[in-house]
């Protein structure tokens, strides 16, 4: 079968064919309209807006978020999570954080269960700067990457005591950050600047959990 275009004014069109126009006048878009709508949905998709608050629905709008819990090597970390955490919830403005636990729906505790880094890219030793300085035959890495693992539960309560889990889930989130060797500084300011590049990893990484954790737990998905 032949397709034929279809004009909004009616104008060098088959004479079995409808305008865009006639159409409208015979009321005939709205109805295509929720043929597509119903087949779209038929497939899977659904027309549900970003801001919908499946906690609030659950009677859920106030939460108390728990000090993260550090179970992982690196000292800190919770207290980056927790900053982290609190700063994205209060920006997304789709719960109602409170200071006491007594006055929440639900209570949000979260865990840090891992936080390290390891080398993902290496080199001879001959290759570092500067090349004109001998040093003893190694390899050293050259790029680590950091990985972080985190658990979110957050737990319905009444009167100080938990109840049923509303949601939660775990995280792992990795990236890569670039190593530092000097030939005249092995053993000395090479770990600390790792470190410190380590840090700065962590801050983007945890920047961008939480806003994944936030999303999944107003969504409950």
């Amino acid at each position: 079968m032949e397709l034929m275009a279809m004009g909004y004014d009616g104008e060098y069109m088959n004479p079995g064919t409808l305008s865009i126009r006639t159409a409208l006048k015979r009321g005939l878009l709205p109805i295509c309209s929720v043929g597509i709508a119903l087949l779209f949905s038929g497939c899977g998709y659904s027309l549900q807006s970003t801001k919908q608050n499946s906690l609030k629905e659950a009677g859920v709008e106030r939460v108390y978020v728990a000090p993260v819990k550090n179970e992982s090597y690196k000292a800190g970390i919770e207290n980056l999570f927790y900053n982290e955490l609190i700063q994205i919830i209060l920006a997304g403005k789709r719960v109602k954080l409170v200071d006491r636990p007594e006055l929440a729906d639900a209570v949000l505790d979260s865990t840090v269960g891992q936080a390290y880094y390891t080398p993902s890219a290496t080199t001879s030793s001959d290759s570092i700067y500067p090349t004109t300085v001998t040093t003893i035959q190694i390899t050293v890495a050259t790029e680590y990457v950091a990985t972080v693992s985190c658990s979110f539960h957050l737990r319905r309560q009444k009167g100080g005591v938990s109840k049923e889990e509303v949601w939660g889930s775990t995280y792992t989130r990795s990236r890569r950050f670039a190593g530092n060797n000097q030939k005249a500084e092995f053993g000395t300011t090479s770990a600390l600047i790792n470190e410190s590049e380590f840090e700065r990893t962590l801050k983007e990484v945890s920047h961008g959990m939480m806003q994944d954790v936030h999303e999944a737990m107003v969504a409950r998905f």
